[in-house]
């Protein structure tokens, strides 16, 4: 009985293991979006259209970018889907706002 009960608490504390690493990697997609978003709204904001590509290049892979301007602000959203086999998808986003500079439209 003892091999038994070993044997399922094991499966079940590596069970465990594996969907604390899943979330904890899913934190740090999530950040990488905002920090994304954030850098490509201020490159937009300042008018350095090259910067704000390099930028969108350093998005988590499979992103989407999207970029709007409205009022003097720019606003730039980043969205990315995550899973795990049959867990998922997980809808993970960054968004990040930045005013325009003067001498910017």
């Amino acid at each position: 009985m003892v091999t038994v009960e070993l044997a399922v608490s094991l499966i079940a504390a590596a069970l465990v293991v594996v969907a604390s690493c899943w979330v904890v990697g899913l934190v740090v997609v999530e950040d990488a979006c905002r920090t994304t978003a954030a850098q490509v709204a201020r490159q937009v904001a300042r008018g350095d259209t090259e910067s704000a590509r390099q930028a969108e290049r350093n998005a988590p892979t499979g992103a989407k970018v999207s970029t709007s301007t409205s009022g003097g602000w720019v606003t730039v959203t980043v969205r990315v889907d995550r899973s795990l086999g049959r867990i998922g998808p997980v809808h993970l986003r960054g968004q990040a706002r930045s005013p325009m500079e003067p001498g910017q439209s």
